[in-house]
This record gives structure tokens, sequence and C-alpha cells, in this order.
């Protein structure tokens, strides 16, 4: 169906129809963005599924700014509010947890943003459907969202308003995604202070972020609220009571109806501190007080698969995937893997290959995640940091560079008996591989599809290209 975009008519029109059937309105937005229907409504307006006609129908949502205020003076603070959450996702949509914003424009006299499409339920609804969250499931929660709102608040924006409907759970991939930046804020430091701004949800906001002031970790304090409804299933009634809350004492009394670990109340209950001062300053500090009491469990999963606070970098690149593919000795799918974030990390995804320019500039953090992941699964056997090795001890600067990547390849098993080896065929993706010999996925320039990395270097002679990654690993590890 298409969506007639008209406040006052709202008409459902047949597929493909171009002007609304009832009122007249042009049913397409830029000649490409097609409401599908009416998926959400709030203060600033309305939000619609629909489908971008110039990408095969690709799902995604417009927010059309509808603003209920009245008074000049709300209007254009809503106003600048739906302009704020555009400016927002433009910077943190790179993040791959993130909406990503695809347009930001004013047709007809009403601004529009277009955002991509997450396909999956919020917390709330998940919520309703299935019941109460376990104390595993909120974990989980925690450490799926912590380090996204770090990259948020590493940015210098704060979200102030965290809560289940503002969390959607992939139908895809399971993964969670932080929405709905319209009441965040950039702050030139750490505290925004300004009296008479409030925003937020009643019921998860912070006492400062009423009082006009928000930190870091008043996020962190509506994240903690969300976790405490999603374990109990209570939430503010229409009247301001609220059976978690004991408004005369001021005090969170969660813990009276559900019953979870010492641990994970110790940390919800610092993070649902009065004072600022009194909760984590940081998610990062969250994680690591939770990894702390999950190597005092002594379990036997992985705490970097788990818990790490690494596994999603400061420019959003995802590696769960990869530690997950490495934790189960996938080996070559791990290596394909080690390919893909290389090349999201550099913004080489459509190129397909990096330059030595790439390399020389490659995000230290984003270098040590990787070789860390490699080295730490492979016992010290594989990664980049090991060819690194292995290569410094090989280079003979008496020698020709073919003679030297002859030894280098000849080493890490890239060659064999003076022939290079076929990647589908001949490279062993097994522990028992010469040391070094993995990772060796990387694309490059003047190959199609997967190639040996620093096996094709060999062959083609690149030494500048294995020279530089070598020089960036020496730097990044200073």
């Amino acid at each position: 169906m298409s969506q007639c975009l008209n406040p006052e008519c709202l008409q459902q029109n047949p597929p493909k129809t171009i002007f609304c059937q009832r009122c007249g309105s042009k049913l397409v937005l830029q000649e490409r963005y097609r409401g599908v229907r009416v998926i959400g409504e709030g203060g600033f307006g309305r939000t619609f599924l629909a489908v971008d006609e110039q990408r095969l129908d690709t799902p995604c949502v417009i927010k059309q700014f509808l603003p209920q205020q009245s008074g000049s003076a709300a209007l254009e603070k809503a106003t600048e509010l739906f302009k704020q959450e555009a400016f927002r996702l433009r910077d943190l949509g790179k993040h791959s947890h993130i909406p990503d914003l695809l347009a930001f424009f004013q047709q007809e006299g009403r601004l529009y943003l277009i955002q991509e499409f997450i396909e999956g339920k919020n917390l709330l609804d998940e919520l309703q459907q299935k019941g109460k969250f376990s104390e595993s499931e909120v974990k989980q929660i925690l450490v799926e969202l912590l380090p996204i709102l770090q990259f948020v608040h590493d940015k210098k924006v704060i979200h102030r308003d965290i809560k289940p409907e503002n969390i959607i759970r992939s139908s895809q991939t399971g993964a969670l995604f932080l929405i709905d930046f319209g009441v965040s804020k950039e702050v030139g430091g750490s505290v925004l202070s300004r009296v008479g701004t409030i925003t937020g949800t009643p019921g998860y906001a912070p006492p400062e972020q009423f009082r006009g002031m928000v930190f870091p970790n008043s996020d962190l304090y509506s994240l903690a609220v969300t976790c405490i409804r999603l374990l109990t299933g209570y939430f503010q009634k229409g009247d301001g009571s609220d059976p978690l809350f004991d408004a005369m004492r001021m005090q969170w009394v969660w813990k009276q109806y559900v019953s979870v670990s010492q641990e994970l109340e110790l940390v919800l209950d610092k993070m649902l501190q009065d004072l600022p001062i009194n909760r984590f300053q940081f998610a990062n500090e969250v994680l690591l007080e939770l990894e702390k009491q999950e190597v005092g469990t002594n379990t036997k999963r992985q705490v970097s698969s788990i818990l790490s606070v690494k596994l999603i970098s400061s420019i959003g690149v995802d590696y769960r995937e990869l530690d997950k593919l490495l934790a189960s000795g996938k080996w070559k799918a791990a290596d394909i893997e080690t390919g893909k974030v290389m090349l999201k990390a550099t913004d080489r995804e459509t190129e397909g290959w990096l330059r030595v320019e790439n390399i020389d500039n490659f995000p230290c953090e984003d270098l040590r995640i990787i070789d860390d992941l490699w080295v730490r699964y492979s016992k010290g056997r594989f990664g980049f940091s090991v060819q690194k090795r292995i290569y410094q001890s090989l280079v003979n600067t008496n020698e020709s560079d073919a003679k030297s990547l002859q030894a280098f390849g000849n080493a890490v098993g890239w060659i064999k008996g003076g022939k290079h080896r076929v990647y589908d065929f001949d490279i062993a993706f097994n522990i028992t591989a010469p040391e070094g010999h993995l990772p060796s996925v990387m694309f490059i320039p003047g190959l199609r599809g997967w190639g040996l990395g620093w096996g094709n270097l060999v062959r083609y002679g690149k030494l500048n290209n294995i020279s530089s990654l070598v020089l960036r690993l020496t730097r990044c590890q200073r």
C-alpha cells in the first residue's frame, strides 16, 4: 500500500499510486521514499515504515516532523530537537548498531528524516510477548548496550532517553540496536547544563535530568531502570506512582520483586544511585565490573566472548562475529571475516582492497583487537604481531626485496617448493599450520575475489604493503 503522509488525511492508497486518492497530496518524497504504513507517533510527529524505490524497494523509516507543542518558543525548541536528531544520526550512524541516517530534507513545508530500518521488536514488545526477562538475558542486554553507549559518549553525545522502547532486537541477527536520538544532546565537556531544558521519559530519567542537567552516567541510570523493569515487569503508573520506587524514602525497591545474584544487584544499585558522583562514571567501567564477576564465577565460557570491552571498537566496527568464529576454531571463516572487518575499519568495503595509505592510517585500536583475538585463540600461533616478528627476523637489507619476500613466504607456509599456494586448496586452516600462517586474507589491488593477503603481497612483490603493516603494528604497540 501507499500511505498518505498528509497529517490531515493518512489515507491508504493502492501500490505505486502517485497522488493520494483522497486529498491529492504527493505520496513519494524526493521521488524515491514511499510510505507504507504508520508505525509510531510521538510529541515530534509520526514515524512511517517506507521503501526506497531507487534501491529496489529497500525498507526504510520516514520520520515526519509534526510537533504537538503550541507557542512559538515550544515550536522552535521542538524543531531544534528534530534537526538535532538528524545531525546526531549522521555522526552516530557509523556504528553498526545505531540506525544510519539516509536523508534529511524539507518537502511541502514539512521536515523529514529518512533512516535505516531495523526489522525486529523493541524490548517492551518483547516483554509483553514473552514475559519477564531472566538475569542472564539482562546481563546480555548490558553487555550489548554498554559498548554502544560508550561509543555515543565518546562522540560527546548523551542519549537522554534510554528505555525498552528505544532498544530494538534485530529479527535477522538477534543483535540489539539503540534508536531515537531525538532528545540527545551534544556536549563540549562532560556535562550538559541548561536550566529549563527537561527531556526524557518519566520513570526512566535520573533526578538531575529533571533539573536540566545530564552526564554520561545519566544514560547508565536509565539503562539500569530499563533492566529492573524488564526483570520485574513493573512500570510507572499513569498517576505517577511506581511500585519499584519508594517516593517517601527516595529509594528504588526493585529487589522486593525479583531475586538475582548479589553481583548483578551491586552493579544495578550503583548505576541507580541518586547522586551522579556515586554511580559508575562511564559505560566501560560497568563492563569491567561485569568482567571481574564473570572471572570470579570460573565460567567455562571465554570472558572475552561475552563481556569484552573491545569487541566493538570506538569507530563502531563489530568484532563479535570474528570473536565467535575464532573461539569455535573456524579458522577459514575467521580469515574471511578478518578481511571484511579490515575493509570496514578503513571504509574500503566498496573498493574491496587496501592501499598502502589505508594500512599506514589503520586505526590502532582495531588493529590491536584483530591481532589480540587471533593471538588469544591460537595460543600465540597466529596473528599480525606473530607475522611481524617472523618478517622482521628474516628481512635482510643486503638481499633483494624478492628474496626477503620469498623467505617470509616460506616461513609462514604461503610458499612451498618454490610455488605459491592456492588459497582455497593449499592453505591450512587449522591450528597445526605453520606459525604465522594466519590470518592470510586481505583484499589488495589487482586481484578479484578473495586471495592471500600477505601471501599475495609476497607473490606480487608488494614489499611496501608488508613493511607498512609491520610499521603500523610497531607504532600502535608503543
